[in-house]
């Protein structure tokens, strides 16, 4: 997946680096590096964090999920 990141200075130095799709997910760092280092790992502490979500709320469900496949229609 792919996230669009808006890097900016910040005005006492370093950088802040945010990402459009997941607002109020910002972090800052000494340099461009580090900020973008730091907002890579909160982006997947978000992912990891709706995962879990994901999974609690298919074990409280009592229905059952799974895929089929079909064939084209002729």
């Amino acid at each position: 997946m792919q996230y669009t990141i808006v890097l900016e200075p910040n005005a006492e130095g370093g950088f802040a680096a945010r990402c459009v799709e997941l607002p109020g997910t910002v972090c800052q760092g000494a340099d461009k590096g580090e900020a973008l280092a730091r907002l890579k790992d909160a982006i997947g502490q978000v992912q990891e964090a709706w995962q879990a979500d994901l999974h609690r709320t298919i074990q409280s469900l009592s229905s059952e999920i799974i895929r089929i496949e079909m064939a084209d229609a002729a």
